[in-house]
């Protein structure tokens, strides 16, 4: 992206998606309404950049054309061969996710401290779910007092559904990445 001045307002709503997507891995652990709520948010940010400062050049991209073409393949197969409105009230705002990713560039590009924030971010929720884990494993409950230990299943600050380890096994190769990065 070209390099581009910002008023005060913008750079306040550039370090406002900045601290969104850095609080993304809380909020992937308090459930899917504050993560889809911050992807959205960054996604209309986005948008809202690119019309006012005219970066429609963002989006004449190999990677973004791929998307689009694998979005209108998902909603058309949503909506002809499967009918199942379930699936097509997910498929339809599926677009906010390739929105998300050419945010992602426009705040690495925009925004120095970005990833070495997002790295301490990562870790701090990393240290505290890998303790809290431990603790409810010797303790019967996690460390505010919930009880979520099923069928000898940790499940930390993600309840019942116990997916700690899923967490940490899908957020370890950006951790790993960052780490080695920098």
């Amino acid at each position: 992206m070209k390099n581009l001045s910002f008023t005060n307002n913008e750079n306040f709503l550039i370090n406002f998606i900045s601290y969104l997507v850095i609080l993304l891995p809380f909020f992937l652990v308090s459930g899917p309404f504050l993560s889809d709520l911050a992807i959205s948010m960054v996604s209309l940010i986005f948008i809202y950049f690119v019309f006012k400062k005219k970066l429609f050049y963002v989006f004449n991209n190999l990677y973004f054309k791929i998307f689009i073409l694998f979005y209108v393949y998902i909603v058309l197969n949503s909506f002809f061969i499967n009918i199942n409105f379930d699936s097509l009230k997910i498929s339809i705002f599926y677009f906010r996710f390739g929105f998300f990713v050419l945010a992602l560039i426009f705040i690495l590009e925009n925004n120095e401290n970005f990833l070495r924030s997002f790295l301490i971010s990562l870790v701090i929720s990393y240290i505290i779910l890998i303790l809290d884990g431990y603790f409810e494993y010797f303790n019967g409950s996690n460390i505010i007092g919930l009880k979520t230990l099923t069928h000898n299943r940790v499940g930390s600050f993600f309840g019942e559904e116990a997916i700690l380890g899923s967490y940490l096994s899908r957020m370890f190769p950006i951790l790993f990445a960052l780490y080695i990065f920098f």
